[in-house]
């Protein structure tokens, strides 16, 4: 097993490493990040419904959910020589997103592209790499490298012993910074790949293995296993996934097995993954759904069935492909199914938020701190905001407050105060009186502020949906206090007052503003869109 090196054209600057590659044209860079923005649209954006599994035919639940979800893009693969690319797997790391995407059927076509995500709600394509004759089936970002689990044509013009290759390149700010090298490894196709402590490790499918890669791109521990789908590593161990024989834990170290986990077998090369966290191994089970094992000694903690089984479809197409993990949220990705989140922060009494019904099959979700990925087939790239609770962002003003106590469309009346702190996502709001918010607050559908009324939200407030007729009305005294998005209509009718309050606010309007006579806008704040000159 050999490691082999591409050059390619970065830039102005022409980068080499090991042996050049015949074809200029194996690896192209783009760094046009105007250009490669064009894709991502604002269509279906806005504040997301949840559908409640246990209402009839999966309603859209109708009580407010503790957990404001905002789809803020979709994002269409690249397109190359006509051909759509669809994204296979997600890393996030800080202000950067990392995609990987193949091509379905039998021609090599792949790419890596790269998301800034430091703007949440406005994110941008800052790099992208197509591979002409390799795919990406998954990837990972950690100090400075990112790796990538790929299939490569050794027919093609690269160098490579064996299809299956981890490939490893460096980035810095979001940029490729280095040559893609190549480690060749047994099998068809890499399947998966994971950072350890001082070793990368990586899968692959029939006939497959697993294997521990150095930093000099030298296999220095390998063990053959069959039909190898996922690989995962945390708290010391390493664990895979196989198709045939369920999950093996590992000693990193020594590749020593020290606990196992009998699964069913997967159906043929579908998508599955696992994660690690907390001592414990998260289990896509494809029709099963999810499993939570013991990371010591394999043990079944709790199962978690697909929530729901749409009508009309077909039950092959309604499999968990992946789970992801992270500040104890846990999304599974569904299928036709969509995708579920449950609270797993206490494990003997999960919580269910509900699903998201996105369009597309869901066939890959990435959570990582306030963002979700969901990679769903033709529907493209979802990316979602988690809008977190505000931690007490007014000091005394929102000390001490409720919790929002769950009513989904919230209608205050005449000489009547409610004020509620926290996190909520509601159909609606109609304010004649008074109306005070601490946290993060989204409303989907209605916003009316009536008469004389005060409404002040502080945290961070999102409302409506794009395109969809959503219409924030105006007629009284609004105050806000931090980050505001609003993806529907704003009306500011004759005598509105929009106070915002302290320093550092920002609000972002994607609807239309309409300013009757006698509006006034006090306060400092950052207009993104400069819809409210």
């Amino acid at each position: 097993m050999k490691k082999y090196c591409l050059a390619f054209l970065l830039a102005t600057a022409f980068l080499s490493a090991c042996q050049e590659s015949e074809d200029p044209e194996t690896i192209i860079i783009r760094t046009d990040s105007e250009t490669l923005s064009e894709r991502i649209s604002l269509d279906g954006t806005g504040v997301v419904t949840l559908i409640d599994p246990s209402a009839p035919a999966g309603r859209i639940q109708e009580t407010s959910s503790e957990l404001p979800l905002i789809l803020i893009s979709q994002v269409p693969g690249p397109e190359y020589e006509g051909q759509r690319l669809r994204a296979t797997h997600v890393d996030i790391d800080g202000d950067f997103a990392y995609v990987g995407y193949n091509l379905e059927g039998e021609r090599y076509l792949g790419a890596v592209e790269i998301f800034d995500i430091s703007n949440a709600y406005k994110p941008k394509i800052v790099s992208q790499a197509i591979f002409t004759d390799a795919e990406v089936s998954s990837l990972e970002y950690a100090n400075g490298a990112l790796y990538l689990a790929m299939a490569v044509d050794v027919d093609g013009t690269q160098e490579v012993t064996s299809p299956a290759n981890l490939a490893t390149v460096a980035v810095s700010e979001g940029r490729f910074s280095s040559a893609f090298n190549f480690t060749s490894i047994l099998g068809y196709v890499a399947t998966d790949v994971t950072r350890t402590q001082n070793a990368t490790a990586v899968t692959s499918g029939n006939p497959g293995i697993l294997g521990l890669v150095d930093n000099a791109g030298t296999i220095t521990n390998e063990v053959e296993m069959q039909d190898l789908r996922s690989v995962a590593f945390g708290n010391d161990r390493l664990a895979v996934l196989s198709g045939i024989n369920g999950v093996t834990i590992f000693n990193p170290s020594n590749l020593s097995t020290t606990a196992t986990i009998p699964l069913a077998a997967a159906t043929p090369e579908a998508k599955r993954t696992i994660a690690i966290r907390d001592s414990r191994v998260y289990i896509a089970e494809g029709a099963n759904g999810a499993g939570i094992y013991r990371l010591d000694n394999g043990a079944n903690i709790a199962k978690l069935p697909i929530p729901i089984n749409p009508a009309d479809t077909d039950p092959g197409d309604v499999v968990t492909n992946a789970v992801s993990v992270d500040n104890s949220l846990l999304f599974m990705a569904n299928g036709a199914a969509g995708v579920s989140i449950s609270d797993v922060s206490n494990i003997s009494a999960i919580k269910s938020f509900g699903i998201i019904d996105l369009d597309g099959s869901s066939n890959f979700v990435r959570n990582e701190e306030n963002f979700v990925f969901v990679a769903t087939g033709t529907g493209g790239l979802q990316i979602l905001k988690i809008n977190k609770e505000e931690s007490n962002p007014t000091g005394e003003r929102c000390a001490g407050l409720p919790s929002y106590p769950g009513d989904y469309w919230l209608n205050i009346n005449s000489n009547e105060t409610k004020a509620y702190a926290g996190a909520a996502s509601i159909g609606g709001i109609n304010n004649n009186s008074n109306f005070l918010f601490c946290g993060s607050l989204a409303v989907l559908d209605q916003f009316n502020l009536n008469g004389n009324s005060v409404t002040e939200v502080y945290g961070s407030l999102a409302f409506g949906r794009y395109n969809a007729g959503t219409t924030m009305n105006v007629n009284a005294t609004l105050k806000l206090s931090g980050s505001i998005v609003i993806y529907g209509d704003l009306n500011l009718n004759s005598g509105a007052k929009l106070e915002f309050i302290g320093t550092g606010n920002s609000i972002t309007i994607y609807g239309r503003v309409n300013k009757n006579s006698g509006v006034t806008i006090t306060g400092d704040y950052t207009d993104t869109e400069g819809k409210l000159k």
